[in-house]
Parts: structure tokens; C-alpha cells; sequence
């Protein structure tokens, strides 16, 4: 690997900040013999030993951080752990061979010497391998970050897929239901069928070229929703109560797109009798905690036998909260024998 690679933003943070240590170290100890021995000579001195000394165990904590683990110990084969230990074991004693090897001549008939000699070999040598095991849990939290955060930006990107064919099925969906209400319309009033379908085209525009965004204006979701709510009261008898309330002044304010559709076309499609008394009230106003969306309809539900739409609508406007709205909304449904409500508060 060259240099170049070596050195990305990550690696260099790490390497000034090793650099950083040894010096405070050094820089440190030197200040406190100095201060003991009021000797600069002896601060000069502890200065050389000091940075000698330290400078062994930072080669030995870089070889391993650049070089011996992510080339050898993270490669998960026994024959290069093996070589990782043994190059480790390799560098130490050559690193620190005039400490391991010193002549003991001097000093044969001193066994209390020559035995603490031995200790201190063994205990450097002992902080030497804490170098190593320091580099290799380095890298290991390393890894673990980088995995979390691709983790992060996996659960990302599969939000987004999931959401845009929620969104894409979501368009259909409201196609399908519209077009019913249209080619009912047609063997009624033939002239106002041909103005529901330019109302259609209008609203079909706004769906698939006006929310290619994550986040749309609040005051075009609305007119969109004023002129879902005149289309479908169309095929609705004159027994059917539709009542609608925005109190909106933030026109401005940003929300998902089509995000109150699926209760609006639910209200119409199971709210609604040709041969009783039927209501649908909306309401969209804006409070202390957020906007809240109200939905109220009559409730008669679909047999068992009419699959039609087959609550797709519901169950994507329940995924499209989760996912948009994620501890920021609060979805309440109420439901009797007679009649049905649901609730929105979006937070944000």
C-alpha cells in the first residue's frame, strides 16, 4: 500500500494525535524531573532517555496501527495471525535489543541486580505487547464505527426505496378509485363527466409531477384535497352530508405529499350509502401541538366478498407515517356501529 493511501483524514487525525501524546509525554516527564531535581541538566537528560524510550513504544503501536493489523491480524486466516504475532515478537526485540541484551559481566556476583534486571525485560517487554493489543483495540472500534454507520446509511437507503414504492403504488391506488367514480358518472351526466376528467387530469398532474419531492407546500396539498373531495362528491346522492374545514394560515409549511389522501378516499369508499343517510366531515387545522387532520365518515363496511382496493391505502399511509413521520405524529382511529374516525397529529 503507498504512503499516500495510508495517509487518509482518519489515519492522519491519528497519527497527529499519537504525535501529540509523545510529546506531552516527553515534554511532561522532563517538566517534573526538572521541577524535583531544580536541574536543567538532569531535565536535558531525562528529556533524551524519556523521548528515546517512549519513541520505541510509538514505532511499535504506528507498525501495528498502519501496517501488522489491518494487513495481517484483520484478515481472519491463521497463517497470518501467526505471522502478525511473530514479525511483533521479531520488531520488539530488535526495537529494544540494547534493553534486552545488556551485558551482565559487571554485575555476575549481584543476583539481586541481575533478578530485577529480569523483572524489568518482563515488564517491558509485557508494555511493549500493551502497545500492540492498544493498536488492535483501536482498529477494532474503528471497524465498529465504520459498521454502524453503514448500517445507518443501509437502513437509509432502504427507507427511501421503501418509501418511493409506497409512493408508486400510492398513485394507482388513487387512479383506480377515482376512475370508478368517473365511469359511474358517465351513464348520468355525460357533460359533467367530461369536466370531472379534466378535474382528474388536474389532480393526476399534481400527484405524479407536483410531489417528486420528500416535502411539499401545505397550501398546494390542500387544493389538491378540495378538489379530491369535489370530485368524488360527483357520484354522492343528495343524502350525503360532506362537510369540509381548513383553518390554515401557514400555507407555506412543509409536509409529505398526498399524506391525507388514503383516509379521504377510505371515508368515501365505506362512508358512503346510496340508500341512507351518509356523512363525511373533514377537517385540517393547525393547533398547539401541530397540524391535526380529522377524518369522520358514516361507517358501512365492504362484505366479505368486495375486495376492491383491499385496504391498500390504509396500510401505505400507516407505512408513509413511520417512515416520514417517525416519533413525530400520533394516528388515533375511533370506530362505532355507526360511524367512523380517524385522527393525523404531525408534530413537525
Amino acid at each position: 500500500m503507498k504512503i499516500k493511501n495510508l495517509l487518509t483524514h482518519r489515519n492522519a487525525i491519528a497519527l497527529y494525535l499519537q504525535l501529540a501524546v509523545y510529546c506531552f509525554l516527553v515534554f511532561t516527564w522532563s517538566g517534573v524531573v526538572y521541577w524535583t531535581e531544580k536541574s536543567a541538566d538532569a531535565a536535558l537528560l531525562s528529556m533524551q532517555l524519556t523521548a528515546t524510550i517512549f519513541a520505541l513504544l510509538l514505532l511499535v503501536f504506528m507498525a501495528n496501527y498502519f501496517f501488522l493489523v489491518p494487513k495481517l491480524y484483520e484478515k481472519k486466516t491463521l497463517w497470518r495471525k501467526f505471522v502478525f504475532w511473530t514479525l511483533n515478537l521479531g520488531m520488539i526485540l530488535m526495537l529494544n535489543s540494547p534493553i534486552f541484551f545488556f551485558p551482565l559481566k559487571n554485575h555476575e556476583q549481584i543476583p539481586a541486580w541481575r533478578a530485577g534486571f529480569y523483572q524489568v525485560c518482563i515488564l517491558w517487554l509485557v508494555i511493549n505487547y500493551m502497545m500492540v493489543f492498544s493498536a488492535m483495540a483501536v482498529r477494532y472500534f474503528q471497524r465498529q464505527n465504520d459498521l454502524k454507520k453503514q448500517l445507518i446509511e443501509e437502513k437509509q437507503r432502504n427507507a427511501e426505496a421503501e418509501l418511493a414504492w409506497l409512493k408508486n403504488q400510492l398513485n394507482p391506488h388513487f387512479l383506480f378509485n377515482t376512475l370508478n367514480n368517473i365511469s359511474s358518472l358517465v351513464q348520468i351526466d355525460a357533460d359533467e363527466a367530461q369536466d370531472a376528467i379534466g378535474q382528474l387530469s388536474d389532480l393526476l398532474r399534481y400527484a405524479l409531477y407536483g410531489t417528486q419531492q420528500k416535502e411539499v407546500a401545505l397550501g398546494g396539498e390542500m387544493e389538491f384535497m378540495k378538489n379530491y373531495i369535489s370530485l368524488m362528491s360527483l357520484r354522492c346522492d343528495t343524502n350525503v352530508d360532506i362537510k369540509t374545514d381548513f383553518e390554515v394560515t401557514n400555507l407555506s409549511r412543509r409536509i409529505a405529499p398526498l399524506i391525507f389522501l388514503s383516509p379521504i378516499e377510505n371515508a368515501f369508499k365505506h362512508g358512503v350509502s346510496s340508500g341512507k343517510p351518509s356523512f363525511v366531515h373533514i377537517l385540517l387545522k393547525e393547533t398547539a401541538e401541530g397540524l391535526l387532520f380529522q377524518c369522520a365518515n358514516s361507517n358501512f363496511p365492504k362484505n366479505h366478498r368486495d375486495q376492491s382496493g383491499s385496504g391498500i391505502g390504509a396500510e401505505n399511509m400507516h407505512k408513509r407515517l413511520d417512515l416520514l413521520y417517525h416519533g413525530c405524529y400520533e394516528l388515533r382511529q375511533k370506530q362505532d356501529t355507526d360511524v367512523y374516525c380517524v385522527e393525523i397529529l404531525l408534530k413537525r
